[in-house]
């Protein structure tokens, strides 16, 4: 199955409602380097590149970010570059920066497909459709096959009369396909729906003069008016919400988004802390609303206690691994406090100590920041759920290196091995362990001996 068809078949999903969870769907296809890119750099770039593609394979992505970095200090106008970073922020969820780099590879190189398909996608990450539709038809002009996603591009962002009009189009070309005879279906009854909005914000309109305090009939006028794309009428009847109805948290759901677009932070703030505390809202809401702030807006720093507030109003109310993952990662990319950061995935932990991702993260960053016994804890106890995972192994291996403890690495490190299915680059760094475990035991020949077999498998790299 190609991108473009999973792309289809994920849009079609979502946009017709459907709970869908896709992951790494294009992760491979965009993985290749063009090493011809690289014919006219140093040495040094060369070096610093591939590292940071070693570093983002193992899913080091914050590492790999700081290594290309480095590497746009000494090429500053290398295209690749940019995309390489926009795709390790992405892959961390921060998408402004992968946005920011990707339009800067644009800005070097020109409007390439593959920066363009990129930005889509992180456009679409960031749920920004309406700059998602202004790519697609960029890339439809390059590439025709992107005309088969401009039906949902144009229902997701409420264009139903050219969702129903491209499609007819593709069906000419094309020939019909389900999806989207399922698709044109419901952008004709939308449209339908569309009709009768007036009819509908009359009548909720009459329910409220009658009662101002019917909460109902507010919630009714903020969905038909966000549905008409009337942001003014939207807030002003998501507040009159608010002042008429004061035990009503249903209001401040609808209220941070809009506080937030409009660029009024402390409301937003405001409003998202009653979402954390209302018992109105089950934790999947909670959560949602805390991942669309954390990774769609950017903080002044006069409001970071405004912020650190209403997170800890959420460790308070919610208990959900995923949230603290997404929370250490905005302390970890947005704040630079790794410190902070680790301390949610434990909070993860304590929760769901059986969490994969969550144990990765929690013994990577307890290494960088140099806690050497709390990683050698957490991956001691991981390693009691995945005794087959030679990551832990390797990780364990370092952390025990780093206490000192040589002959316990070893151990480790070689129990390891026996779990490795064709994994180069793991058995490399298991060897280079290794020689540090014989180093610090005075083991001069084991030692060279473990080098000489990491640097072999360095080539088959």
């Amino acid at each position: 199955m190609n991108s473009m068809t999973r792309k289809i078949i994920f849009f079609s999903l979502l946009t017709l409602g459907l709970q869908v969870h896709v992951g790494a769907q294009e992760q491979g296809e965009q993985d290749e380097v063009n090493v011809d890119l690289l014919q006219d750099v140093s040495s040094e770039f060369k070096e610093k590149f591939f590292n940071a593609l070693t570093e983002k394979a193992k899913e080091n992505h914050n590492k790999a970010i700081n290594i290309l970095l480095e590497c746009e200090e000494l090429e500053p106008n290398a295209a690749i570059i940019q995309f390489e970073l926009a795709k390790n922020y992405e892959a961390i969820s921060a998408f402004a920066k992968a946005e920011q780099s990707l339009l800067r590879a644009i800005e070097i190189d020109g409007k390439r497909e593959w920066v363009l398909d990129k930005l889509y996608d992180v456009y679409d990450k960031q749920q920004k459709f309406d700059e998602g539709l202004e790519i697609l038809e960029e890339l439809t002009q390059i590439n025709p096959i992107y005309e088969e996603l401009l039906p949902y591009q144009y229902y997701r962002t409420q264009q139903f009369q050219k969702c129903v009009d491209i499609i007819d189009k593709l069906d000419k070309r094309l020939g019909t396909d389900k999806r989207r005879t399922f698709l044109q279906s419901q952008a004709k009854k939308q449209l339908g729906i569309a009709e009768d909005l007036n009819e509908d914000i009359t009548g909720a309109l009459a329910r409220i003069q009658n009662d101002d305090k019917d909460e109902q009939a507010y919630i009714e006028l903020i969905y038909y008016y966000s549905k008409k794309k009337d942001q003014e009428n939207t807030l002003k009847y998501a507040e009159l919400l608010d002042k008429n109805v004061p035990d009503s948290d249903k209001a401040h759901l609808a209220l941070y988004k809009i506080y937030l677009d409009a660029g009024r932070l402390r409301k937003g703030i405001r409003s998202m802390k009653k979402v954390f505390k209302s018992t109105q809202f089950d934790d999947e809401t909670k959560v949602r609303v805390l991942n669309d702030f954390i990774t769609t807006s950017t903080h002044d720093d006069e409001l970071m206690d405004d912020v650190k507030d209403a997170i800890d109003v959420f460790s308070d109310y919610v208990e959900n691994p995923e949230a603290f993952t997404a929370l250490g990662a905005y302390y970890l990319e947005k704040k630079n406090d790794p410190s902070a950061a680790l301390a949610f995935y434990e909070k993860g932990l304590e929760i769901n100590d059986q969490d994969f991702d969550l144990i990765k993260k929690a013994a990577l960053l307890s290494i960088d920041v140099k806690d050497y016994s709390k990683a050698h804890d957490i991956l001691e106890k991981a390693l009691s759920y995945f005794p087959a995972q030679p990551l832990f192994y390797l990780l364990d291996g370092v952390a025990l290196n780093y206490l000192d403890k040589p002959d316990d690495a070893i151990e480790r490190l070689e129990s390891g091995m026996t779990y490795l299915l064709d994994e180069i680059q793991l058995e490399r760094d298991i060897y280079q362990q290794l020689a540090i475990s014989y180093d610090k035991k005075g083991n001069a020949t084991q030692a060279v001996k473990m080098r000489s077999k990491a640097q072999e498998l360095s080539k088959k790299l």
